[in-house]
């Protein structure tokens, strides 16, 4: 009985290392090629300003990420006004591709999911002659 219980235990262990590895993202490079704050303006039409009502405090900025030769422009939200490390211009980055996201990696083993406003290929001679 005692021997049954340690294979079962074990046998478990297994498959949950084994079911994890699974669903390990595969990362591949790209680089911060822009960061830009992404305004959003007011739609309050009145004459007295402080009529207007409350808006949330939202810090969100346009991140132009270059995969080999597309750029994809995703956009950070944060209710504070922080933005990680790794989205300083020409710093490389690790990211897995979604079809309208992307997943970038951040220090501390963590990653973070931003949603892909817009996607551009990029015109230079090495993409073109790539096509």
């Amino acid at each position: 009985m005692k021997e049954t219980l340690v294979l079962l235990v074990l046998l478990s262990c297994g498959l949950l290392t084994c079911a994890h590895a699974k669903t390990k993202q595969e990362f591949q490079s790209a680089t911060v090629v822009s960061v830009d704050t992404h305004e959003t303006p007011s739609n309050y039409v009145g004459d007295n300003p402080t009529d207007a009502p409350l808006q949330a405090d939202v810090h969100s900025y346009d991140i132009g990420i270059r995969q080999d030769c597309t750029v994809y422009t995703v956009r950070y939200e944060s209710a504070l006004d922080y933005l990680p490390s790794v989205f300083a211009t020409n710093h490389t980055i690790d990211i897995s591709m979604g079809k309208h996201v992307i997943d970038v990696a951040l220090p501390g083993d963590r990653d973070v999911k931003l949603g892909i406003v817009y996607r551009s290929r990029v015109k230079d001679t090495a993409c073109l002659a790539s096509k």
